[in-house]
């Protein structure tokens, strides 16, 4: 019997009876990966054969990013393609679930996932989790889809990438997938480029002359000192008497820019600088990028 539960702006699907295997399930898990080969070498076990050395079922993985992609096709959405670093939070995530018998998005003492995913150095800006335990990978995709906020994450148009963790147990198997919208990587100095060639471009389009960039480094420490304070402050940009107008915003789509930036486009000045910091705050969990943009008299 499959039980399916809502928790706090997630949801999970936990299947089947609590009993005195959960009290054990983690000693057993490590005996199961303890014996694997041994199971696979005398012929019982097939099951464990397409596990890793680490004990996830690689096998597993693949089938179910076939039946989430299969699904979104067939509503002419993208394929999403599995990303390492999302695949390394899902695994980490999942050995947790198994070890402790538990399907929850949030375990005790571990991070939300918003901090797990920025411990793998992943830029983006939309993401989203589902969880099951199951007796195998079609039916956790049946499960899943017949769920409507884990079926929202699957068919979610945003999402680009996805990674998948797998593990077997004695009593079914434990499965994460962790989503997200994949931002390009861009470092500062690409970052605070792309927004001056926007300006620039803007400028064009209403048919005035490009300014010239000017380079002040000081900006950049000012952006962060933005971040490590978490609150926008456009005064840091009041470097002395020359500078005309100062526009501080943040940005994790870098193809999104403020209005408030837009509307500098057609303002008097001899010219211009931006400064960037890529760091994360109280509000921002995941690292965003801060700006500072000034004018020149």
């Amino acid at each position: 019997m499959e039980v399916i539960k809502q928790a706090p702006s997630v949801w999970i699907v936990p299947q089947g009876r609590r009993g005195g295997l959960w009290k054990t399930l983690a000693a057993a898990l490590v005996l199961l990966m303890l014996s694997a080969l041994a199971m696979a070498e005398d012929g019982r076990g097939a099951d464990m054969r397409s596990q890793d050395a680490q004990g996830y079922d690689v096998q597993a993985e693949q089938i179910i990013l076939r039946l989430v992609n299969q699904d979104r096709q067939s509503r002419g959405l993208g394929r999403l393609v599995m990303d390492d670093r999302l695949q390394r939070a899902a695994r980490k995530h999942t050995l947790r679930m198994a070890s402790r018998g538990e399907v929850e998005h949030q375990l005790y003492d571990e991070p939300k996932l918003s901090l797990r995913l920025g411990e793998v150095a992943i830029r983006y800006d939309a993401s989203g989790e589902n969880v099951a335990r199951t007796s195998g990978p079609e039916r956790a995709h049946v499960a899943l889809m017949n769920s409507p906020g884990h079926r929202a994450n699957i068919l979610d148009g945003n999402f680009n990438a996805v990674g998948i963790g797998v593990i077997h147990t004695p009593d079914g198997i434990y499965v994460t997938e962790d989503f997200a919208r994949r931002l390009p990587e861009t470092t500062v100095d690409e970052a605070e480029s792309q927004v001056a060639g926007m300006m620039n471009r803007m400028r064009a389009e209403v048919g005035l002359d490009p300014w010239p960039r000017r380079m002040a480094g000081e900006l950049r420490h000012h952006a962060c000192e933005m971040a490590a304070r978490d609150r926008l402050n456009p005064k840091a940009g009041l470097l002395s008497t020359r500078v005309s107008n100062s526009v501080a915003f943040t940005a994790a789509d870098l193809n999104k820019i403020p209005n408030s930036l837009a509307q500098l486009k057609a303002t008097p000045a001899s010219g211009f600088s931006v400064g960037a910091c890529y760091q994360s705050s109280a509000t921002y969990e995941t690292p965003v990028f801060w700006f500072l943009v000034i004018t020149y008299f």
